[in-house]
C-alpha cells in the first residue's frame, strides 16, 4: 500500500519520507490519535518504506519485501502488544533477517501496563541502530513520561 494508499496525515507522511531521504529515522515513535484514525496504516505504511528493497521515499509494493509485508509475512517487522517483553526486549538484541531494520509496531499502546512500559525503556533509551518503535495510542497520557520523553511523537488529525 505505501504512503500512497493514505489519504490525509500529509505532515506526518512527510515527516517519514524526509527521515528516510535523509536517513535519520527516529529509533522510537509514538503516533497517537483517535480511534480509526489511521495510525496503523501510517506504521505499515512507514515499516513498508523502509524495508522496500527498491530503495527511496515510497514502497513500490511489488518487490518481494514490499509483497511481504502486505501479507504480514515480513521476518524484521513484528506486531504485539501482548509480547512485549518476549517480542522486543528479548528478540532486539538480534539482526534483522532480511532488511536493513528490524520494525517492532505496538498497538494500543496505552495498555502496555507499567511493569511492561518500564521494561521497554531500557531498550527505547539504547536501541541497536537498526531498530524501529512504533507505539500507537489513542491516549498519550496512558504512556510513561520516561517512555514520551524517548519518543518523537506524531499526532494523526
Amino acid at each position: 500500500m505505501g504512503f500512497k494508499g493514505i489519504v490525509g496525515h500529509e505532515d506526518i507522511i512527510a515527516h517519514f519520507k524526509s527521515s528516510i531521504e535523509t536517513g535519520n529515522v527516529a529509533h522510537a515513535y509514538i503516533i497517537s490519535g483517535d480511534a480509526g484514525s489511521g495510525k496503523k496504516a501510517l506504521a505499515y505504511a512507514f515499516a513498508e518504506t523502509l524495508e522496500c528493497e527498491a530503495g527511496g521515499t515510497e514502497a513500490c509494493g511489488t518487490c518481494q519485501s514490499c509483497l511481504q509485508v502486505s501479507t504480514g509475512n515480513y521476518p524484521d517487522i513484528m506486531i504485539s502488544v501482548d509480547e512485549v517483553r518476549d517480542q522486543l526486549i528479548n528478540t532486539i538484541d538480534i539482526k534483522p533477517y532480511k532488511g536493513k531494520y528490524k520494525i517492532y509496531i505496538i498497538p494500543d499502546a496505552e495498555l502496555l501496563n507499567v511493569q511492561a512500559q518500564n521494561a521497554m525503556l531500557k531498550t527505547i533509551e539504547e536501541p541497536p541502530a537498526y531498530a524501529v518503535i512504533l507505539l500507537l495510542t489513542t491516549n498519550l497520557d496512558k504512556l510513561l513520561e520516561t517512555v514520551k520523553s524517548r519518543c518523537l511523537k506524531l499526532q494523526t488529525k
